[in-house]
């Protein structure tokens, strides 16, 4: 079976890759049991999107009315793999066969880059259909209801209770009630201060080679859960969530969080919701404590890229100044974090689709992370990056054709004149102004403004 950060994240693409919805159908039918398990450490609207895939898939196969009572996802006898290729329902379309297993890769080296780019944004905004938006999400305690009785097919194990446009399970499916995270006896609205890890970590500094005790983890976890609680109060409860930002920021700057492996998919998902919030100072600290988990956790983002990226160059698009330096100091940290090869393929459609800023902020990023690439593979790549500078050279706006000469003379730096045969598209003035701005990088002049004149 997978582990949570790919189960995570399957779910998440669900909505966007019918491929990943076969996944999640074939993990569910390869292992019931422990595909449950791994899901009920979710939020809740994990598990709510997943299981209303499945319940459709099993209405589809004709197996609903087999569903025995109890956890429609526990009880359920997974069938041979030759029935793996029914159907599975998709919000646009159905298809008849099961995709080989290469094609549950999120493969993009058979699209085009309008493709790619408008893949990359469904996930982005699927973001919002499975955001933690509540305290309920997180730790909403099993509802037990006394002299109930369950029915036979799906539709009896899921209960209709609308909380903000948001379906609930209901004790049918206690299972995937699970809280995810470690409840608190203390209300989210406490004040953070009071929390018992402050203790922990004054009593822990005496010494600083010693270890947290299991007690102090807890109280950690426990503070942790209350942060992420508060934060969940999407567009509301302004103060308390500054705070709470605030206080994440302070202990991953202290890099004292010990939680990581327990709360980093949550901290996640709900900072990439919080940088859509309606107050400019939330979106401004949302995307700070962002780019302090990339400086200090960057290995975690390996299965998030995609959408960090994509998230952090949408915020470009702010009117207010703060949030847009914010999302460029974010973007920078982003190009030293991904790995290269990550980045150039998340980039690369984005430059050649996006419309401005964000393809500006996409070409200033790249610019970054070419400095990281070695010669032989920045060559191997430059198929891949150089069409989109081409483009980006008879922009209309004046800073993205900018941008792109400067990302070229970065390329010309790292690989010298085997940039040549990738140029022949550019006009002679545009090669001549190029070739002026690679001389003076070479010469050690300052070259950060080209003439209005040739741009």
């Amino acid at each position: 079976m997978v582990a949570h950060p790919f189960l995570a994240l399957i779910l998440i693409r669900c909505f966007v890759c019918e491929a990943a919805q076969s996944v999640l159908i074939a993990l569910f039918q390869l292992n019931t049991p422990e595909f449950t398990m791994l899901l009920a450490a979710l939020p809740k609207t994990f598990q709510d999107g997943a299981t209303k895939l499945l319940q459709n898939h099993l209405k589809n196969t004709g197996n609903a009315a087999q569903a025995p009572m109890g956890s429609p996802l526990t009880r359920h006898t997974p069938r041979s793999p030759a029935s793996w290729s029914s159907p599975v329902t998709s919000p646009t379309n159905t298809s008849q066969n099961t995709p080989s297993p290469s094609a549950f890769d999120y493969d993009t080296e058979n699209m085009n880059s309008e493709d790619i780019y408008s893949s990359l944004k469904g996930v982005t905004e699927a973001i919002q259909n499975f955001s933690v938006r509540s305290q309920e999400d997180m730790n909403e305690p099993v509802q037990r209801r006394e002299g109930e009785e369950g029915g036979s097919g799906m539709d009896g194990r899921v209960s209709d209770l609308m909380d903000g446009g948001r379906m609930a399970l209901d004790n049918k499916t206690s299972l995937l009630n699970t809280p995810l995270l470690s409840s608190s006896p203390r209300g989210a609205r406490e004040h953070f201060s009071d929390s018992p890890f402050k203790h922990s970590r004054k009593d822990t500094s005496l010494d600083d080679s010693e270890q947290l005790t299991d007690e102090s983890s807890l109280d950690q976890s426990e503070l942790v859960a209350e942060l992420l609680k508060e934060l969940s109060n999407h567009n509301e409860r302004i103060e308390e969530r500054k705070a709470a930002l605030c206080e994440l920021l302070k202990l991953i700057r202290e890099n004292t969080l010990q939680v990581w492996d327990e709360h980093f998919k949550t901290i996640l998902l709900l900072l990439l919701e919080t940088m859509g919030d309606r107050e400019h100072v939330i979106r401004t600290l949302a995307l700070r404590v962002l780019r302090e988990i990339l400086s200090k956790q960057p290995w975690r983002f390996k299965n998030y890229a995609e959408l960090t990226i994509m998230k952090a160059l949408e915020a470009h698009k702010d009117p207010h100044k703060e949030v847009v330096r914010a999302a460029e100091e974010t973007a920078a940290m982003l190009a030293l974090s991904i790995s290269p090869d990550q980045c150039i393929k998340v980039l690369c459609p984005i430059i050649q689709s996006a419309d401005y800023p964000i393809n500006l902020a996409a070409i200033k990023m790249q610019t970054k992370v070419v400095e990281r690439i070695p010669r032989e593979g920045l060559i191997s790549l430059l198929p891949e990056i150089v069409p989109g500078l081409i483009q980006g050279y008879d922009n209309s706006e004046s800073s993205v054709r900018k941008a792109c000469v400067f990302c070229l003379v970065a390329i010309h730096a790292v690989i010298g004149e085997d940039l040549k045969p990738h140029l022949s598209q550019l006009s002679s003035s545009k090669l001549k102004l190029l070739n002026l701005y690679i001389k003076r990088a070479q010469s050690g002049s300052s070259g950060s403004e080209p003439p209005s004149e040739g741009l």
